[in-house]
């Protein structure tokens, strides 16, 4: 997803409502949002870790792709 797609998902709400993220282990978190260099297909082998990584924890500074990371806050 862009941002641009995500900006057109989140005019379908109210401006005032709140913006929640699963919590660790349960409940809700408020969000967070950054951005960082990420490689897109790194984790293919590993069922439990999501297709992508960061670009700074794998080695691959200079291959990695800027991107908006949205998580949980503090």
């Amino acid at each position: 997803m862009t941002v641009n797609e995500l900006i057109e998902v989140l005019k379908g709400y109210p401006a005032n409502m709140r913006v929640l993220t699963l919590g660790y282990e349960g409940g809700l978190n408020d969000i967070g949002v950054k951005w960082d260099n990420v490689v897109f297909d790194y984790n293919q082998d590993t069922w439990y870790y999501g297709p992508h990584d960061y670009a700074k924890y794998v080695g691959e500074e200079d291959k990695g792709t800027e991107c908006v990371i949205i998580g949980r806050g503090k």
